[in-house]
């Protein structure tokens, strides 16, 4: 056992002489040799060399390391790459994606690091980046999306630090960073679009805010032509309106709520004229624009339900058991556009769901009425209250019907008159959902 235990030892001790020896052996000298000893050289944050020197594309030379590598070019220089910098930069395709301009090194806020790449075997040899936080990991910048976070600050600016690589978002390129997006399209270059502290319901970043929508054409002598514009009708005073003044709001909601419970109340029970529903007093409504479709959302909190019960046999004196359930009532629906002049703006289907829904506050209610006021909570969170709104015209949201309707119809005309294909590029001008028939090429994205 002591042998056996002896040469296992030797064995692992042969085997690091073997990866010393190996890594002593590796050639590193000139522009890359100056470099690696000026970061401490093995002892540094690149660890010991693994490879010779050798040919790098586009007329470079590098060396590999433990953690990373560093590369040499005769118009740049050498600069090393290392750690999660150097793996994204390895996916991205090394000297593909450009050579480092850079070592790493910390941002000025010491919170992030980063490096800068050049790619040399591009026209304009255009620059671009990976920056590093713990929070995001390494997530590369580049072109006009690069330019137009550099202008606005880097990640001291409006936007913060990127949080995921560039992806393709309908008719736009598209970076995210901590505090909103960037988005590209040959239409309207680079844009920044800023989100605060606005959140979607769900999380993450939340969209740009709409206001209404406009449509355009190309004309082959160039410019625009207007085909449509409604500026309100997805504003939050516009929304709001609408549905509130939905005639007989309050009455349907009274309605709904009774049918629902009047059933579930024991025998010779019956409601009384007193009941009654008012809506709250303040409204939230937003559109928000995505990829190549709209969400709406409307939110009406504090609505209350007032139910008094009528008993059999009511002693002199005594007090109708009566509770109130106070809850919010929240709309969402969609449009959603087409592609090309072929489809239609579809409109998604409505929802009506009552959140937050307090627990019945009761006076005298027992039995069986505490099982039909506790119904009555579960109902309004359920699918069966959307049913039941919807035959009263609730979930009717006019002013977005009656907009996609006119929508449709202008580009009905464009479909006729436009060549086969005519694509619609979806992107927001001046707070508008903007609409544009082109019969342009998609944009390959920059570099």
């Amino acid at each position: 056992m002591r042998y056996v235990d002896l040469g296992r030892k030797s064995l692992a001790f042969a085997l690091a002489i073997g990866f010393t020896v190996a890594a002593i052996a590796a050639s590193v000298y000139g522009a890359i040799g100056d470099k690696y000893s000026g970061l401490n050289r093995q002892n540094g944050p690149l660890g010991a060399a693994l490879t010779d020197e050798a040919d790098a594309p586009h007329r470079g030379r590098f060396n590999n390391f433990q953690n990373g590598q560093i590369y040499w070019h005769p118009d740049i220089g050498a600069f090393a790459v290392w750690g999660a910098i150097s793996a994204k930069w390895n996916q991205l395709g090394r000297v593909d994606y450009g050579y480092p301009i850079t070592d790493e090194l910390k941002t000025p806020d010491q919170r992030g690091r980063f490096n800068h790449f050049r790619a040399v075997h591009l026209p304009g040899k255009p620059e671009a980046s990976i920056y590093w936080t713990p929070q995001t990991g390494a997530v590369a910048v580049y072109g006009a999306i690069r330019q137009a976070w550099t202008a606005d600050g880097w990640e001291r600016g409006r936007m913060g630090y990127p949080t995921a690589d560039e992806i393709v978002d309908g008719s736009f390129r598209r970076n995210t960073f901590e505090r909103g997006f960037i988005r590209w399209s040959n239409a309207i270059g680079a844009q920044i679009i800023p989100t605060g502290l606005a959140p979607h319901e769900g999380g993450g970043f939340a969209g740009l805010v709409a206001n209404g929508l406009a449509a355009f054409a190309e004309l082959p002598t160039g410019g625009r032509a207007e085909l449509y514009r409604d500026a309100t009708m997805l504003s939050h005073p516009e929304l709001c309106a609408r549905f509130l003044n939905v005639p007989g709001l309050n009455d349907t909601l009274r309605n709904t709520l009774i049918a629902r419970i009047a059933p579930r109340l024991p025998g010779g029970f019956g409601i009384h004229s007193q009941t009654n529903h008012t809506t709250g007093a303040s409204c939230e409504a937003r559109a928000e624009l995505g990829s190549r479709s709209v969400a709406i959302r409307i939110r009406v909190p504090g609505n209350r339900m007032f139910i008094r019960v009528t008993t059999p046999g009511v002693l002199p004196g005594s007090i109708d058991p009566n509770f109130v359930v106070t809850y919010d009532l929240v709309v969402r629906t969609s449009l959603t556009f087409p592609d090309t002049v072929a489809g239609i703006v579809v409109q998604g289907p409505v929802e009506v769901q009552g959140t937050n829904v307090s627990r019945p506050e009761s006076r005298s209610v027992t039995g069986n009425l505490v099982i039909a006021a506790n119904d009555l909570s579960s109902f309004l969170g359920g699918p069966d209250f959307l049913a039941a709104v919807r035959q009263g015209g609730v979930a009717q949201l006019t002013g977005v019907n009656t907009g996609a309707a006119q929508l449709n119809q202008k580009l009905a005309e464009v479909r006729r008159a436009a060549p086969p294909g005519t694509r619609l590029e979806v992107f927001p001008q001046d707070g508008l959902v903007a609409i544009l028939a082109t019969n342009r090429p998609p944009p390959p994205g920059p570099r």
